[in-house]
Parts: structure tokens; sequence; C-alpha cells
């Protein structure tokens, strides 16, 4: 991948390697233009559908509840943030 968008030919034992448009990197989709922020919510929103008959259950206190979201969904929606970019290019 280039970052400033010219191609590049890099060669590996006489064999050159692919030019990619995006890559995964700390569980995040990574590309030049493409800053990975909505790739992770997804993520973490999938967790959080799967969670949807925990949701449901008015039985379970919504401390509980919430201790499900900072576990398992918050960290996943979160991982690799100090990468991400602040600005569009």
């Amino acid at each position: 991948m280039a970052s400033d968008g010219v191609a590049c030919r890099i060669l590996n034992q006489n064999e050159q390697l692919e030019q990619m448009d995006t890559f995964p990197y700390l569980g995040r989709l990574g590309s030049c233009d493409y800053d990975g922020i909505p790739y992770q919510v997804k993520q973490g929103q999938a967790i959080g559908a799967s969670l949807q008959k925990i949701w449901k259950i008015h039985s379970i206190p919504i401390l509980t509840k919430t201790r499900l979201m900072k576990a398992p969904v918050w960290p996943v929606a979160t991982y690799g943030c100090e990468s991400w970019t602040l600005r569009i290019k």
C-alpha cells in the first residue's frame, strides 16, 4: 500500500509484491483513505447484537447489562484506537 497514492515496485526474491488497497491491522481495516473507525464500531455492534436476548430480559439488572457492555463490547469497539486518525485527509 502506498500512502501517497504512487505505486511502488518491491521485489522479494525476484518476485514482485502485490500492492493492496486495504489490509487488517490491530483488528481494524486499514487503508490510506479509510480510517477504520466505522469498521471497529461495526465489530462492537455485532457483539452487542449477539447479546440481544440478554438486553431484552427485564429480570437482569441494568448494572449487570452495563458490565456486559463494558467487558466484551467496548474493548472490541475501541481496540486500536490509538492508531485512529482524528482528521479527514
